[in-house]
């Protein structure tokens, strides 16, 4: 085990941890309410440019301000109708279950930021393919990462998918010289 791996078993403890006490209902509202506020905001922040024009000149204020104000309202509507059920749960004594999921959906979040740093750290520090070589976490989350890397910017992805060939051969032959 190596720094990366320490660092990876740290990441899904405090996720899993966190998903345990927020339960699935808190941390779905708030993934909901990141990507409905961006959704919203994107969509509907110069229409809402429009008002605030008659108090704020500059036009790049006008942008910010309004993009911010959208996206607060929606993530804040989002997370009190989270609250709402997560309360409503809490009544018929199913707030164990929430629990349950949220440490499941805490899991996964983990796996997720997990398989990002493998990306960042194959793909950008040149130095970085020995821990990932010699990790035991990373020929896991590759497993995400692989799928992950599809959805990014052509330059990451090339960059990782040379990296990443490299450094599977060389856990391929790592497993072959175990079970022999």
């Amino acid at each position: 085990m190596n720094l990366f791996d320490i660092l990876i078993i740290i990441i899904l403890l405090y996720c899993l941890i966190r998903g345990i006490f927020r339960g699935l209902l808190k941390e779905m509202s708030s993934l909901i309410g990141v990507l409905g506020g961006f959704y919203a905001a994107y969509t509907y922040y110069t229409e809402v440019g429009k008002y605030l024009k008659k108090w704020i000149t500059d036009p790049n204020y006008i942008n910010i301000l309004s993009f911010f104000l959208v996206f607060i309202f929606v993530y804040l509507i989002i997370s009190i109708l989270g609250i709402i059920i997560k309360y409503i749960l809490k009544i018929v004594f199913l707030g164990w279950v929430d629990r349950i999921f949220g440490g499941i959906f805490g899991i996964l979040k983990g796996i997720l930021i997990g398989s990002v740093l493998l990306i960042v750290i194959t793909a950008f520090h040149s130095g970085s393919a020995n821990i990932i070589k010699t990790s035991k976490t990373a020929p896991y989350l590759s497993a995400v990462s692989n799928k992950m890397i599809k959805v990014t910017p052509k330059d990451l992805k090339r960059e990782y998918q040379t990296k990443i060939k490299d450094i599977e051969t060389v856990w391929k032959k790592m497993n072959s010289a175990i079970k022999n």
